[in-house]
């Protein structure tokens, strides 16, 4: 079983929505604009902006988390809720039809892609999905800072109801352009506790990479920030955002 599927049934107990996330992405579409959710998880942001009168198309590559993204949608009733697909991100810009006021790519997925090269590519691809003046939002974390401190842990994620605790590390080697994500997802049950393990590696993608590999896709009016709050990025930000349009 994939990893994202063995931990989908949990996944929004893990990352719950962010209603601050919700509200920066909707500022960055036109209303009733159509809107696409590249690597969209169980769906939560993409529901929540169908709600606010977008018309939302969501992808991700596990079935598992867009089938529970699907239900999702059919729960949240009334007219108008996201189109959820399987679809991988690298694919969106070939397999998608043009006109989305607003692309985003959030939960540091974009880093999930094997190189620079890939990186550039999808991003050229998703700019051709966007209509005239329309907006590109990516959220990765800081990779200057993770390297520049060493760091080998993030928060530990923890949820009381279901009991779950989700520990992630990383794991460096010398001259390597990638970082191996380690991450235990332990759920205490019934009969006791069941730990489900997996490594994956994540391209390291430094603030200036992403920025210039964006302006060779053709994206301009690009702006950074640390957090969906708007706050500008630092040297001791984890979050990474940013922001672009696409204005041809």
């Amino acid at each position: 079983m994939d990893f994202y599927e063995s931990i989908s049934a949990y996944y929004d107990h893990l990352f719950p929505v962010d209603a601050q996330a919700v509200r920066f992405l909707a500022a960055r579409a036109r209303a009733g604009s159509c809107v696409l959710d590249l690597a969209c998880g169980t769906g939560g942001h993409a529901v929540e902006l169908a709600r606010l009168g977008h018309r939302v198309t969501g992808v991700d590559l596990d079935e598992a988390m867009i089938r529970l993204a699907q239900a999702k949608a059919g729960a949240a009733g009334g007219k108008g809720g996201p189109d959820f697909r399987v679809l991988d991100m690298r694919e969106a810009g070939k397999s998608l039809p043009a006109g989305y006021g607003l692309v985003y790519c959030i939960g540091n997925s974009l880093v999930h892609l094997e190189s620079e090269q890939a990186i550039g590519e999808a991003l050229a691809g998703w700019r051709g999905l966007l209509e005239r003046g329309g907006s590109l939002v990516v959220q990765i974390l800081n990779y200057d800072r993770i390297l520049a401190r060493h760091v080998v842990e993030l928060p530990t994620l923890v949820s009381e109801e279901p009991p779950l605790r989700f520990v992630r590390r990383y794991g460096y080697s010398v001259g390597d352009r990638v970082v191996q994500f380690r991450t235990e997802l332990t759920v205490r049950e019934a009969g006791g506790e069941r730990t489900v393990s997996n490594t994956v590696p994540l391209w390291i993608l430094r603030r200036e990479a992403l920025e210039r590999l964006a302006r060779q896709a053709g994206f301009q009016d690009l702006e950074v920030y640390s957090g969906f709050g708007g706050e500008p990025l630092g040297p001791d930000s984890l979050p990474l955002i940013l922001c672009a349009r696409s204005v041809s």
